[in-house]
């Protein structure tokens, strides 16, 4: 390859963001350079994040079922994990993804190269490619797509053997006897929901009132208390204030209403968000606008540099793979000429532990914030057959309607494989749809997603 290389558009970093946007601009024939600082691609999601806790979540779930029917006599016998192979599992899993996703790449004849990109000025970059050296590369348009990184606590650094982050906790160093998760957050409780099945005794300390706090309290309280069932133990308005090994142990100070208490722990897991990864890539070079850490952009994804685009995690919260596919493939098209806007109103959430909880549109307290006249229905999953059968009637299906024009406006499922039913909400949201248009939908029997029908059928006979 040439040491100096002129491109339509060069793509930072070939994570689910990056490698849509990638795939979107080659549908409009631009010639497109993706540019990955791993000698992978796929981004933290496939092999650090999503996909690698979701097989981890998985197991947990059929361990959890397995336990269930053993309680009750159908199965009979004690069910034993091997931990090694199923860490071989995983990885061959990630593997093929990543192959298959390499393959999609090459098929649309995106160039790759592996190594770091820095700007030089707002056409410029260069690249410490990993195999050949430096690269140059002019380029019309740019889009950054860098993602996010680990945020540490009290200048702790992490370790292999006592402090981890997400990545060393998702290749199960050791099942420890004693585990606390340092935040109540969405990585933070599905890494609690994995190890407590593994074996683990789990404290999770959040430092606000609740977990998730971005939810509305009742519905995460519901999660809490599931989780507390399967002897989960939760502290919340809890801060750590020192953390230091000592004979062998993890010795924690937390403060709790100007209390102060000391425990120790095999190991410790902090959990508490992630911080966009731009630190390398020379923005102060360009002016590149910065706030709080995190690139500034418009509803088209431009920066201030209207040929620069920014994409997921570097633009801030949510920190979502599927919000990153979205901003991708917005970018791609406004670069294309298209006149598309991205509108950040329904962005699913899901917190894949064991049941599931999962939202999208407004809460209750953010409709309470913007003054929308609003009714909540809940429908209760022990009313639900095909819940009861499965012995997942532990969960429910909310519902938020402005009154005004009887429309979804929000709504969210708590219950096993919720993040799969909660795909309608989100079209019914975007299509302004109203209770009526959900409640004379036929919906299939006995399913979960009926819940929603029933749901919005309580509204129409209570409220219309």
């Amino acid at each position: 390859m040439s040491n100096k290389i002129n491109v339509d558009v060069i793509i930072l970093g070939a994570g689910p963001g990056g490698y849509s946007a990638a795939i979107k601009c080659s549908y409009f024939n631009l010639k497109t350079l993706l540019v990955e600082r791993y000698n992978f691609i796929g981004g933290t999601c496939l092999h650090f994040g999503c996909i690698p806790s979701k097989t981890l979540l998985n197991i947990a779930k059929s361990v959890k079922e397995f336990n269930t029917f053993n309680k009750y006599g159908i199965f009979s016998g004690d069910l034993k994990v091997n931990i090694k192979q199923l860490l071989f599992w995983k990885q061959n899993l990630i593997n093929k993804l990543s192959s298959n996703l390499l393959n999609v790449v090459k098929t649309n004849n995106i160039n790759i190269i592996y190594g770091i990109g820095k700007f030089i000025n707002s056409n410029t970059i260069i690249i410490e490619d990993h195999q050949h050296g430096e690269i140059l590369v002019n380029f019309k348009y740019a889009i950054i797509a860098t993602g996010s990184t680990s945020n540490s606590l009290l200048n702790i650094k992490f370790d292999s053997k006592y402090i981890w982050d997400s990545t060393t906790a998702l290749n199960i160093p050791c099942i420890p006897n004693k585990l606390l998760i340092i935040g109540g957050g969405v990585i933070g409780l599905e890494l609690a929901n994995i190890y407590n099945i593994l074996g683990s005794t789990v404290e999770v300390i959040e430092s606000s009132n609740q977990i998730i706090p971005s939810l509305d309290k009742d519905i995460v309280d519901k999660l809490m208390h599931q989780m507390e069932s399967d002897t989960l133990l939760f502290k919340l308005n809890t801060k750590v204030s020192h953390i230091e090994i000592k004979n062998s142990q993890v010795e924690v100070i937390t403060n709790n209403d100007k209390l102060s208490n000391t425990n120790y722990y095999d190991n410790v897991i902090v959990a508490i968000g992630r911080k966009p990864n731009i630190s390398y890539l020379q923005l102060e070079k360009i002016g590149l606008e910065i706030n709080n850490n995190c690139i500034v952009v418009n509803n088209q994804m431009q920066t201030n540099i209207n040929h620069i685009y920014a994409i997921g995690d570097v633009i801030g919260t949510p920190m979502l793979a599927h919000k990153s596919i979205h901003n991708g493939c917005i970018a791609a098209e406004v670069i294309a000429g298209k006149k598309h806007f991205f509108d950040q109103k329904v962005i699913p959430l899901i917190v894949y532990t064991n049941p599931e909880l999962c939202w999208t549109g407004y809460t209750i307290k953010q409709a309470k914030y913007l003054n929308i006249n609003f009714r909540v229905v809940d429908f209760n999953w022990s009313n639900l057959g095909k819940a009861v059968v499965t012995s997942n009637h532990i969960g429910f299906t909310r519902l938020i309607f402005n009154k005004d024009n009887n429309c979804l406006i929000g709504g969210g499922v708590f219950g096993v494989n919720s993040s799969e039913i909660l795909g309608e909400l989100s079209l019914a949201i975007e299509m302004s749809c109203e209770a009526e248009d959900i409640a004379l939908t036929s919906h299939a029997h006995p399913t979960l997603y009926e819940s929603i029908q029933l749901a919005a059928e309580m509204y129409t006979t209570n409220f219309l």
